[in-house]
């Protein structure tokens, strides 16, 4: 597990098509900060996740429906809903 992560490093989790995706932070040692984005590469929603460590742990989503989940670290990050990212558009 990891016990830190860059700035520049994430994880990006690609859907086959729109819904509500939830994710939760299950066995995490770090907080992250969480970008839900649209099929048209906005962001539609972000949260700040804590670790959890005990069961049960909470899962977290937003109100609309996203394509990519994109996870970085909480630190220097400042998108924010209707942002745009263009960087994805070659997926």
């Amino acid at each position: 597990m990891r016990q830190d992560l860059d700035r520049f490093n994430g994880l990006l989790l690609v859907y086959p098509k729109p819904g509500d995706h939830r994710i939760w932070m299950k066995n995490m040692l770090i907080p992250l900060r969480v970008y839900w984005i649209d099929s048209d590469f906005n962001v539609v929603g972000t949260r700040r996740l804590e670790p959890c460590l005990q069961d049960p742990c909470p899962v977290y989503s937003v109100s609309q429906w996203s394509r990519y989940v994109l996870e970085l670290s909480d630190h220097g990050h400042d998108l924010k809903p209707g942002d745009r990212i263009d960087g994805l558009r070659d997926l």
